[in-house]
């Protein structure tokens, strides 16, 4: 999987795809806060929307120039919030995937 490191530290630029995705406004609003919690727990990360579905790539937390290179925090953080979202709408279904030390999160949307 081809990821500019770069391109993953650019929040704005992350959540304007998102906004201009053309998904349904519910969804675009939770993958913003998602993004923003992302954000905020200080990991690299990207968005891939393709299908009507969205991949949130996380590549490694902030100050590791190496993939695949987290603080539990941070991940933990990330990974309960997508948890609640979850539980929160039973619409949304997520599965995570490991490619090449980069964590992969999928959401598909009923």
């Amino acid at each position: 999987m081809d990821v500019d490191i770069e391109q993953c530290r650019e929040n704005d630029k992350i959540k304007e795809l998102i906004s201009t995705s053309g998904l349904p406004i519910k969804y675009i609003k939770i993958l913003q806060r998602l993004a923003d919690s992302i954000y905020l727990n200080a990991i690299n990360y990207n968005v891939k929307i393709e299908d009507g579905g969205v991949s949130i790539i996380l590549v490694s937390s902030k100050g590791e120039n190496s993939f695949g290179k987290f603080t539990t925090s941070a991940l933990t953080n990330v990974l309960y919030r997508i948890r609640e979202l979850e539980k929160e709408h039973e619409d949304i279904n997520t599965k995570c995937i490991i490619h090449d030390d980069i964590l992969e999160i999928k959401f598909k949307f009923a």
